[in-house]
């Protein structure tokens, strides 16, 4: 079960690129289907919520409405929506080229659940990963978290090529496992992709980089970027490296176009500029392209930096998989 795209998926990706690009639509709708979640993260509160758990059934019309190039589904927890894979299928099943894309902690994960999406459609399941071991239950508060994803990621790795992608904050806690984590995610035959970490959730502060440690993460950056070049299986652009010392000092960072190349809409339909920020209108009333933008810095996380980054040639290398 083979899932890599294709030569000619690419070609429709790069045509629906320059398609949204041209018409101004999002780049990215990430999808929050749920905001239910089994998991106790301290610097998320979703885990918290007793209320509001009205869920559209169908996202189709989300879609087909600002018809982006990648289609996140997120939570809460996406993988507690029993109808899940009918919600992917649906997506699926609208004309034209689409990324779709997963966002789990991955204690729901099972080979056949896996399989499933892929048939539905998925292209990709990232998966939430902070610490190369053990240390990850705790963080989540899912005891055998890390034992199911040792056992199940590398098989399903193998069998479907491209389905796996790390995603992990980079910050004080796991600064010194931060290459561990690359390693692991090669052992694996999967990618990892980092984001910085922010306060915007629940104003939990106590994961930034200090000021006394910027040197300390410019440095990690710094042997990132070189394992980059040596494994090939980091995602991330040279420019996050670079850049996110800057942020951690400042706790502020100006540019981020929430709202116009990304835009988030909730279980219930409202659209956000992006999950932390209130919702503007319901999305049978938004238009894509007419919002002014906000003027919020107080995250680097990738969906923001890597539209940022400059496009050059390496970096178009590293896209499309030459580099």
């Amino acid at each position: 079960m083979k899932i890599a795209l294709s030569p000619e998926e690419k070609l429709r990706g790069f045509i629906k690129f320059l398609d949204v690009k041209l018409h101004r639509r999002p780049l990215t709708v990430s999808i929050e289907v749920t905001k239910r979640c089994n998991a106790r993260c301290d610097f998320c509160d979703s885990w918290k919520i007793t209320d509001h758990r009205e869920e559209m059934a169908d996202f189709m019309e989300v879609v087909r409405r600002f018809d982006p190039l990648v289609v996140v589904l997120t939570g809460g927890e996406p993988m507690l929506r029993r109808d899940l894979t009918a919600v992917v299928r649906r997506i699926r099943a609208l004309p034209g080229f689409r990324y779709i894309t997963l966002l789990t902690h991955g204690g729901l994960l099972s080979q056949q659940r896996v399989r499933e999406l892929i048939q539905a459609g998925v292209n990709q399941i990232n998966i939430s990963l902070n610490y190369p071991d053990a240390r990850q239950d705790k963080e989540r508060g899912i005891p055998g978290l890390f034992a199911r994803l040792e056992r199940i990621v590398p098989k399903m790795a193998s069998e479907s090529a491209g389905i796996f992608t790390i995603a992990s904050m980079l910050m004080v806690d796991n600064l010194r496992d931060a290459e561990s984590l690359v390693h692991l995610a090669n052992c694996w035959g999967v990618h990892i992709a980092f984001s910085g970490y922010n306060d915007v959730k629940n104003g939990n502060q106590k994961h930034f980089v200090s000021e006394e440690q910027v040197q300390e993460l410019r440095s990690v950056c710094r042997r990132l970027v070189r394992l980059k070049r040596d494994l090939g299986n980091i995602m991330t652009s040279d420019y996050f490296f670079e850049t996110l010392p800057e942020f951690y000092e400042k706790r502020e960072l100006g540019g981020c176009r929430a709202g116009q190349i990304m835009l988030h809409v909730s279980p219930t339909g409202m659209v956000h500029p992006c999950a932390e920020l209130p919702a503007i209108a319901h999305f049978t009333e938004f238009t894509a392209g007419a919002f002014r933008g906000t003027a919020c810095g107080k995250c680097f996380d990738s969906c923001r930096a890597e539209p940022q980054a400059p496009v050059t040639l390496r970096r178009l290398g590293e896209l499309v998989g030459l580099v």
